[in-house]
């Protein structure tokens, strides 16, 4: 079962390419929900399957 601890969460957030401000946006959440969210290894086991599944954002190039 995939459970990422706080700095596992968080890092995979960045990694793919998300804000805290997107992905509350995404998640119809605050800001400050997804921090708490994130700080805590306690969480919901559907959060973390969210996060797994959570597409990877792609960046504009400058053309």
């Amino acid at each position: 079962m995939y459970k990422p601890t706080s700095d596992e969460f968080k890092a995979e957030i960045k990694r793919k390419g998300w804000t805290r401000l997107a992905l509350a946006q995404r998640w119809g959440k605050s800001e400050r929900w997804i921090s708490n969210i994130s700080g805590n290894e306690e969480r919901e086991q559907h959060w973390n399957d969210a996060l797994a599944g959570l597409p990877v954002l792609k960046k504009l190039k400058n053309k």
